[in-house]
């Protein structure tokens, strides 16, 4: 993949009309450059798909963090980390929010929702969907209701590549300290 860098004779805005020869020179160095950059990008995608598959099928998950899995070499870290996100149908939220409403348990859904812009489920939503008493029949809709409210769709896995310094020594991972617990 060869870049094309300006040559001596890139036009100036401020030079006098171009030739013809220096508009096609124009020309065939961006296309140059467009093909470069597909192809750059191309052999980005190919790589980045090869380091996720290694790292999803060989990397190990890090304390903490169990949506991530790392891979090490000797120089570099490879940690990919997947995610979903949540979608909020708002018009699904306002039938829980009327459901729980007629029946006089509107107190139950600000458990569950609170109004910013629009819809977001509150943090503790899941908790007390299984903790608080409700009568079984009203439970059961109330729960079928609240998950047609949200969709969750998994988000593109992230990649993050650490290179470490060939010139400086590795940093060593030293033991936590016991805080005086008995075992």
């Amino acid at each position: 993949m060869a870049i094309t860098t300006p040559t001596p004779e890139t036009i100036d805005a401020t030079a006098a009309r171009p030739t013809p020869e220096q508009i096609d020179d124009v020309a065939k160095r961006y296309n140059e450059a467009k093909l470069d950059k597909v192809s750059a990008t191309l052999a980005f995608e190919t790589i980045e798909e090869e380091a996720i598959r290694l790292v999803s099928s060989f990397g190990i998950v890090p304390p903490n963090a169990e949506k991530s899995r790392r891979l090490s070499g000797r120089l570099a870290e490879l940690t990919v980390t997947k995610s979903d996100q949540i979608f909020i149908q708002d018009d699904r939220v306002n039938d829980l929010r009327d459901a729980l409403s007629s029946v006089g348990r509107l107190d139950f859904f600000k458990k569950l929702f609170t109004l910013r812009s629009k819809w977001e489920t509150v943090t503790d939503a899941e908790t007390a969907l299984r903790e608080d008493s409700l009568p079984k029949r009203l439970a059961e809709k109330i729960l079928n209701l609240y998950g047609r409210c949200i969709d969750v769709k998994a988000k593109s896995p992230s990649l993050k590549v650490v290179m470490a310094d060939p010139s400086k020594p590795a940093k060593t991972r030293r033991a936590k300290k016991s805080t005086g617990g008995v075992n």
